[in-house]
């Protein structure tokens, strides 16, 4: 009886650590920008993390504990991914003798949170960017906005959690790389 009281103790405790114990995600949407394939002008891509803090995505729980950061830069890991999107269509990322079309994406928000400071039962991801589109004398500038939930049991695991958010910025991403009015003036 007192092994089993101590065995349910010490799996109580080790679940207890690992709920706020520190991770660390990396950022790799999935992008399908099959509506940009017609675009013949060069575009020169230019993707900027506008967050007060670059480094950190959000804390495991709502008391702040465990730190959720990124393995890279963020507005480098989603440069390297649209750009390789983009060049999979055919996108000359390259100066010609035409002037670049200039494609700027700023990220305003991309936060984990956890409401419930007693139990995670739930988490919540937000993100949004400005997307920009500059040729000539000729700009257009668009927000998107996106927002995930989710119900849990107890704390997610690393994975869980960069599934999540890659999800998130795969939809925010191809939604608005894929905007009507966006393709549009690309071409």
């Amino acid at each position: 009886m007192k092994f089993y009281k101590f065995l349910i103790v010490s799996v109580l405790a080790f679940l207890a650590g690992c709920a706020t114990s520190p991770q660390q995600v990396q950022v790799a949407p999935v992008l399908m920008l099959d509506s940009l394939k017609d675009v013949t002008l060069p575009i020169e891509l230019v993707v900027t993390d506008k967050r007060e803090n670059a480094t950190l995505l959000g804390y495991r729980n709502a008391k702040q504990e465990g730190e959720i950061t990124f393995s890279e830069s963020v507005s480098k890991s989603l440069g390297e991914k649209i750009q390789a999107a983009l060049i999979y269509q055919g996108i000359n990322m390259t100066k010609g003798p035409q002037p670049f079309t200039r494609l700027e994406v700023e990220l305003f928000e991309l936060s984990y949170a956890s409401p419930d400071e007693t139990w995670v039962s739930g988490i919540e991801m937000n993100a949004e960017i400005l997307v920009t589109v500059k040729r000539s004398e000729a700009s257009l500038k668009k927000r998107f906005k996106s927002n995930r939930k989710q119900d849990v049991v107890t704390a997610p695991s690393q994975e869980f959690n960069e599934g999540f958010m890659n999800a998130l910025l795969s939809e925010l991403i191809n939604k608005a790389l894929n905007d009507k009015e966006i393709v549009n003036f690309l071409k």
